[in-house]
């Protein structure tokens, strides 16, 4: 029986122009609430998968590492994802795999966790690290576009320790969660497709981070290409849709998942 868990890892304030890029301020506004200086809250949501063989975190939130670096983001409410992980029954040893959407440090922040020397090593020291090879070329050669938004003590650590593998194309992980790739974001962002007995779900990333970016127009300025982007998005939807998947999103703050 695969069993499943959302774990709220914390928030974020993000600039509402940003988040919501090419979609006017009367409208964002009007449906997700925001402050004077134009901040609105986001989420940092992770996922955790039981499917009695596998015991899988999909992504893993800010972490701590950079506060000092991420005051503009104004993180609060901080989930130690190792103890959310134990307050759901299972120890961070136990984590058999780690899916990352992509490696910005909004979603790779608590890969790793700094030792009692001050030292980056894997916060789950058993699990097979995923991300797709396309992310990971992206990463070691970033756009200036692109470039802040990576940390290298969030991943080269599990690169150092043999823990990262690397998806090349659409695959099965198990017979319960398929992993696929989508642009547009960034390259080769992995998306989660997983089923239960209940329901069948999703977990975009940032290929749809909130309910207000079901529609196909209403997309980032953070995406590297909004062309793509959009493109990318209908091609999900569209699949999402035939197979009648309930999404999880990664950052809405107020709306945990809707079903297409």
């Amino acid at each position: 029986m695969v069993k499943y868990h959302i774990i709220e890892s914390g928030y974020f304030r993000g600039d509402g122009g940003v988040m919501f890029g090419p979609v006017p301020k009367k409208y964002w506004s009007a449906k997700y609430e925001v402050d004077d200086k134009n901040m609105c809250v986001m989420s940092l949501r992770c996922l955790f998968i039981d499917t009695g063989e596998r015991r899988v975190l999909v992504d893993a939130g800010l972490g701590n590492k950079h506060n000092s670096r991420l005051k503009f983001y104004q993180p609060f409410d901080q989930k130690d994802i190792a103890e959310e992980i134990r307050s759901i029954g299972y120890a961070p040893e136990e984590v058999t795999d780690v899916i990352l959407t992509h490696l910005h440090f909004d979603h790779c922040g608590a890969s790793t966790v700094l030792n009692e020397q001050g030292v980056a090593v894997p916060t789950f020291p058993n699990a097979t690290y995923r991300i797709s090879l396309a992310q990971w070329q992206n990463y070691r050669n970033p756009s200036l576009f692109e470039k802040s938004s990576f940390f290298e003590d969030n991943i080269e650590p599990v690169y150092d320790a043999g823990q990262l593998q690397f998806v090349l194309e659409d695959m099965q992980l198990d017979e319960h969660i398929r992993l696929e790739l989508y642009d547009g974001h960034s390259p080769g962002q992995i998306v989660v497709l997983f089923d239960t007995e209940e329901a069948n779900y999703a977990f975009p990333g940032d290929v749809v981070p909130t309910s207000l970016n079901l529609a196909l127009n209403w997309l980032s300025a953070y995406d590297n290409s909004v062309v793509v982007a959009m493109d990318e998005k209908k091609r999900f939807m569209d699949k999402a849709k035939e197979e009648q998947r309930t999404l999880i999103f990664c950052h809405d703050a107020y709306t945990v998942s809707a079903k297409v």
